[in-house]
């Protein structure tokens, strides 16, 4: 059965109770693309579209990294992978082609050795081997005092990736948190993901470990499930605007 909300064109395949939380994955996502795609008809992503490019969606750490930890002991490494699962679970209902350079908390240590480098070298070929990649690594900041927050995004030297970083930084600050001043920025080179890959190519810092207050909200489900939702209407927009 298809749904159509205001030119969204949604499709469930089932309403079994096992799906139910599926549903509400993309009844959430339609409320987000509503609001960020404004009131013109044809300004919509439509769900299930053709679409020829590939989200490759990269939780950065795992495993023994476990990346940033808050004052409370969250480790970005989990709020890294859920944001990426939420964030795979409604690409799915929109008909987006995903791929993980994980989705479990490992980071290939298994064999008694690990190498952060060796590890990013993995993740690179993974993307590098996707037809029309475009990647979003998702991470969280930290910093020494604990007065900082705020999302900020940074940009790969690729073609689009600017693009794309100014379309999630917009929806980061209009959506999620209108006193975020920060602005998109072109990565280190010392990033060597971003460094390294041939696609467009962001690496979204969603939120501050080191704020209390921040990190606190980042370990919700809701929270994480707002920044998917945002991850995915923007990889939506900019792909819209890619093959308008």
């Amino acid at each position: 059965m298809n749904i159509v909300i205001n030119g969204v064109i949604v499709v469930f395949i089932s309403f079994k109770l096992k799906n139910l939380l599926k549903i509400v994955f993309i009844i959430a996502l339609i409320v987000v693309l509503l609001v960020i795609f404004g009131t013109k008809e044809d300004s919509y992503p439509v769900a299930g579209r053709n679409m020829t490019c590939t989200l490759v969606l990269d939780p950065g750490h795992g495993g023994i990294d476990g990346g940033a930890i808050s004052a409370a002991g969250a480790k970005e490494s989990d709020i890294n992978l859920k944001i990426a699962l939420k964030a795979e679970a409604l690409a799915d209902f929109t008909g987006i082609k995903t791929v993980l350079t994980r989705s479990t908390d490992t980071d290939g240590s298994e064999n008694g050795h690990y190498s952060e480098r060796q590890n990013l070298l993995n993740r690179i070929d993974i993307i590098d081997s996707t037809d029309n990649a475009v990647l979003i690594s998702i991470h969280q900041n930290e910093y020494p005092s604990d007065i900082v927050r705020g999302a900020e995004v940074m940009y790969a030297e690729t073609s689009g990736s600017q693009e794309l970083a100014a379309i999630i930084q917009d929806n980061f600050v209009s959506k999620l948190d209108p006193e975020n001043r920060r602005v998109s920025r072109p990565a280190p080179e010392s990033l060597l993901v971003t460094s390294s890959i041939k696609c467009p190519g962001v690496l979204a810092e969603c939120g501050f470990m080191s704020c209390s207050e921040e990190a606190e909200r980042l370990s919700s489900y809701e929270y994480q499930l707002k920044i998917a939702e945002i991850l995915i209407a923007s990889f939506l927009q900019f792909s819209s605007d890619k093959t308008a």
